[in-house]
């Protein structure tokens, strides 16, 4: 595996991982109805950036909704279980806590996966060129992200 390749898997792994871990898990449960994030929208965002062709295009669509398909399961779970711990808040139990963020850790893990698993498949439908671009946009979102974790100011989209 190159190690461009490796670095971007760890970094998307990375960032899936505190995606759906640490930020949804602060939004607390989601109300009824409500969506993540648009994929017509990201795809038409990923297109303009990186000038994909209409094959690729059509590509990483499938990819991507054959991935929301085959985690939908395990997001509904995490789901129920977010709401299982918040209702604790007035009457903890340790027990049922430990075994809560347990399945919540597995849970993780698979998502984890299966996004890193999506994401590489994308990565390999890019050419050179549209993989460094991405990999500049990628760079550039992490220091982004790492600015904002420090307490700094958020700059202007």
């Amino acid at each position: 595996m190159s190690s461009i390749l490796s670095k971007w898997l760890s970094g998307a792994a990375l960032a899936a991982a505190a995606v759906l871990s640490a930020g949804a898990w602060a939004m607390g449960p989601q109300a009824e109805g409500m969506q993540g994030p648009d994929p017509a929208r990201m795809m038409a965002h990923m297109g303009k950036q990186l000038d994909l062709s209409a094959e690729q295009q059509a590509k990483i669509d499938g990819l991507m909704s054959a991935s929301r398909q085959a985690s939908a399961t395990d997001q509904k779970r995490m789901q129920e279980l977010r709401t299982e711990m918040m209702g604790m808040r007035d009457n903890f139990d340790a027990t049922r806590a430990r075994k809560t963020a347990d399945e919540i850790g597995q849970v993780t893990g698979r998502l984890v996966f299966q996004a890193s698993e999506t994401w590489s498949q994308v990565y390999q439908l890019l050419n050179a060129e549209q993989k460094a671009k991405l990999d500049e946009l990628m760079a550039q979102r992490t220091q982004r992200r790492g600015k904002w974790r420090e307490g700094a100011e958020k700059p202007a989209p």
